[in-house]
């Protein structure tokens, strides 16, 4: 079952809102201090805790290279709101498949700086929560209920086998199997517990024709697509055929549901236009990120990175344009 919100209204046009029109050159930074990456986690070994410092940017260094994305202080900034961003979208809520309300064991794959984790932990008491990522940069002082664990999400489980929700956010550009990641899930839940998978589907979206064909954040994610696929070989896109995969594996209660993200704070609508402001500086540093590491890697022109900057920098707080990102959320059930 499939559902998709509402046509988003934007605001009037006001001819003296200097975000109307363009704007200067934005640079990367961030407000916050340092982040806590660098601690000593009681289980993560020394040399697992370390980084590797490459494009200027500071990266994982257990299985280096595996994910692309750095995990400095600008990315903290980039996840923490990113996560304030769906909670918004859900009224306050972390997920939407209807799990037990007392779960006893849930996982958190691709877990980040673990806020989801962190707060799954805070308002269910009861169950041990496991975040699990390629990096350790979740912060030390945690609940007692929850763990976090570095590895590979794609490689084998040493977990149990008997989760009663799983949990994925926006980890499209890790995903090299797909199936095979699904098969595992299907595997490690018990009987009745819950899957669902939280993705940006990277299409630029408009429903009045303010957007056109040469709008650069659509050039933007065509080579993103083009440089994760064909460098490290993910899957992006996964998402938009998940609910068909999730069939295949043996799931059932298969539901999908649409929100279409505005970008920028051009939505009439209060809320929305808070959740747009949001998704305007998390795309902007993902573009930061995409530029230091992938983008050259894949060998595209500087000159020809830079330029697309400068258009996205242009762009993207103007609220002429009122392009949106569909953002889907699917969840399945295994059997009883």
């Amino acid at each position: 079952m499939d559902s998709i919100n509402n046509v988003i209204e934007p605001l009037t046009d006001d001819p003296d809102d200097p975000s109307d029109g363009p704007n200067e050159a934005r640079t990367a930074g961030s407000d916050y201090e340092e982040s806590m990456a660098g601690s000593v986690f009681g289980s993560v070994t020394s040399s697992i805790a370390e980084h590797v410092w490459e494009y200027g940017r500071r990266y994982h260094s257990f299985r280096p290279g595996r994910y692309p994305i750095p995990n400095d202080e600008v990315e903290f900034k980039r996840e923490t709101l990113r996560h304030i961003m769906f909670k918004e979208l859900l009224d306050g809520k972390l997920y939407l498949a209807p799990i037990d309300k007392n779960p006893q064991k849930i996982i958190d794959l691709g877990t980040g700086f673990g806020d989801w984790a962190i707060e799954m932990g805070e308002s269910h008491p009861s169950a041990k929560v496991i975040g699990v990522d390629l990096s350790p940069i979740q912060p030390v002082w945690i609940p007692p209920n929850v763990e976090f664990i570095v590895d590979d999400l794609e490689d084998n489980w040493v977990q149990d086998n008997d989760f009663d929700f799983m949990h994925m956010r926006v980890v499209g550009v890790t995903l090299k199997d797909t199936r095979k990641l699904f098969q595992t899930i299907f595997q490690n839940l018990k009987p009745g517990g819950w899957v669902e998978s939280q993705e940006f589907l990277a299409v630029v979206g408009c429903d009045d024709g303010s957007v056109k064909p040469d709008y650069p954040l659509k050039k933007f994610y065509e080579l993103c697509r083009e440089a994760l696929h064909k460098k490290y070989g993910y899957d992006t896109n996964f998402i938009e055929h998940l609910p068909q995969l999730l069939e295949e594996v043996g799931f059932v209660n298969i539901t999908r549901r649409i929100f279409h993200v505005p970008i920028g704070e051009w939505p009439k609508d209060p809320r929305l236009r808070a959740i747009g402001g949001y998704f305007r500086e998390i795309i902007w540093d993902f573009a930061m990120a995409m530029t230091a590491r992938p983008f050259i890697e894949a060998e595209f022109e500087q000159a020809e990175i830079d330029e697309l900057l400068q258009r996205l920098s242009n762009t993207l707080p103007n609220k002429r344009f009122h392009a949106y990102v569909p953002v889907h959320f699917v969840w399945a059930q295994k059997p009883v």
